[in-house]
């Protein structure tokens, strides 16, 4: 009998990860409409920011696996077949967002932020969503109820040409990955010291400052560094997953991780820092069965089925509560902590109520067609997974 493959707990943390978007991004909206925020204070810009980085070191780590496995069984990678389930997992969500986000939303929902730039924007901003590159729109005004697309594009770009990578150099990856990860920090260092080399405010700085801007958007290093923790799982690299494993390198990253968490920090390198620290983490939760924290149980599996849509439709959601809530009470001056309740509430459960709903009634169609193009058999629990969700049998413990 073949023996499924399947990594427990990253349900629960994808569930957790949407989660701290969710709270990132509603402290934003209040920011963009001039209401009292904590925007900007670093706890709360940092949590979305280290929630998606988990997703960009998950991502990269069981693609990357799986790739892996799919080479090992077949010889090849069939680069079609895996983009075919790319597609049916995520078209249908993004594109219905897309098309409510440029054509529907601006017409029942008044936020100048948003709705004041998109006419002078519409054509050039729509046309890069629907190409798959929206991570491009970050140089461009927001989109109410797309704008967290961009780390979606960023992550099919990388898809693009993953297959390929892990096909022509699976024996020579780590040597591959190293050189990957250089480049692109290479790259940074030598467009922040072109920058500082030209005239502040010449054409040639702004867009020097431009590129600079979307090579660091383009977070391809962080899911680089997942596919390291799939190669050392993949080929049961047991000393250096050990060493992982180990309460002390647990301990360290965890207080290096509070450190970045509430205060703010750039340093050229210092995303694969970030991403080393979500790999710590994403391994001892789902490998470590003497790590404390323990996501694998049926509640948070569903939870986490439901995170692609959580992710699609919070943003939505937020402005949709925080409109009605603006537009026919008071409570914004009147009773700012019932009105902070009733936005994080209300957000929360219109964001919950729809992606249910597009799971039972839209996802979970073209889930199910997928299973027709998948290479590798996994046991998957609940859809959602996708085709990147494994698992590992006998998981290494500290």
């Amino acid at each position: 009998m073949k023996k499924s493959i399947y990594f427990p707990g990253l349900n629960g943390l994808r569930f957790f990860a949407a989660l701290f978007v969710f709270f990132h991004h509603v402290e934003q909206h209040k920011f963009l409409m001039g209401l009292n925020n904590w925007w900007g204070v670093p706890i709360i810009d940092n949590l979305g920011h280290q929630a998606r980085i988990i997703f960009f070191v998950l991502s990269g780590f069981l693609i990357t696996y799986l790739f892996l496995k799919e080479k090992e069984k077949t010889g090849k990678i069939n680069w079609w077949k895996f983009q075919t389930r790319r597609a049916l997992r995520l078209w249908p969500v993004y594109y219905l967002m897309v098309l409510v986000s440029f054509f529907v939303l601006p017409h029942l929902i008044d936020i100048p932020a948003f709705n004041d730039v998109l006419a002078d924007n519409f054509w050039k901003e729509f046309t890069v969503y629907m190409v798959l590159f929206p991570n491009l729109a970050r140089l461009l005004p927001p989109i109410m109820g797309a704008y967290q697309f961009w780390s979606v594009g960023v992550q099919e770009q990388f898809y693009w040409i993953w297959p390929l990578v892990v096909r022509f150099f699976s024996k020579r990856l780590i040597p591959f990955l190293i050189v990957f990860v250089a480049i692109k920090v290479v790259g940074e260092l030598v467009l922040m010291n072109a920058i500082d080399a030209q005239v502040i405010g010449s054409e040639l700085h702004l867009r020097l400052s431009q590129g600079l801007k979307m090579w660091q958007l383009l977070l391809f290093e962080q899911m680089a560094v997942g596919a390291l923790g799939a190669y050392l799982v993949f080929h049961g690299k047991d000393r250096v997953l050990k060493l992982i494993y180990h309460p002390v390198t647990i301990s360290l990253a965890c207080v290096v991780f509070m450190i970045l968490l509430f205060q703010h920090y750039h340093f050229v390198g210092y995303t694969v820092l970030q991403g080393c620290l979500a790999l710590i983490l994403i391994l001892n939760i789902s490998l470590n069965d003497r790590f404390p924290i323990q996501l694998e149980n049926p509640f948070f599996n569903y939870l986490g089925n439901l995170s692609f849509g959580m992710y699609a439709y919070h943003t939505a959601s937020i402005a949709i509560v925080i409109s009605l809530l603006t537009s026919h009470t008071n409570l914004v001056e009147s009773a700012p902590l019932i009105f902070n309740l009733s936005l994080y509430g209300g957000s929360f459960l219109v964001t919950m109520l729809i992606s249910v709903l597009s799971y039972k009634y839209l996802e979970g169609y073209f889930l199910s067609l997928k299973k027709k193009f998948r290479m590798v058999k996994n046991t998957e629990k609940g859809i959602a997974n996708s085709e990147e969700t494994t698992k590992v049998l006998q998981p290494q413990t500290a």
